[in-house]
């Protein structure tokens, strides 16, 4: 895959489900699939998994991250 770095919007609901199946794979130990902007993937059952944040001015940003190699 060559690089990419993509950032979707999404509703309320949608935001709420992802990370419904997203907790429960990690939970489960398995791995998560996931499509973002026509690409679909694999998040691998030991990803790394950290949280961010970050403020800059009057803007904060909170990131759940997943860390992998291919």
């Amino acid at each position: 895959m060559a690089d990419r770095d993509v950032e979707r919007n999404c509703s309320p609901e949608t935001f709420v489900e992802t990370l419904r199946r997203l907790a429960d794979a990690i939970e489960r130990g398995e791995a998560f699939r996931i499509q973002v902007a026509g690409a679909r993937f694999n998040v691998p059952r030991d990803a790394a998994l950290s949280i961010e944040h970050e403020v800059a001015g009057d803007e904060e940003e909170l990131e759940l991250q997943l860390r992998w190699r291919r």
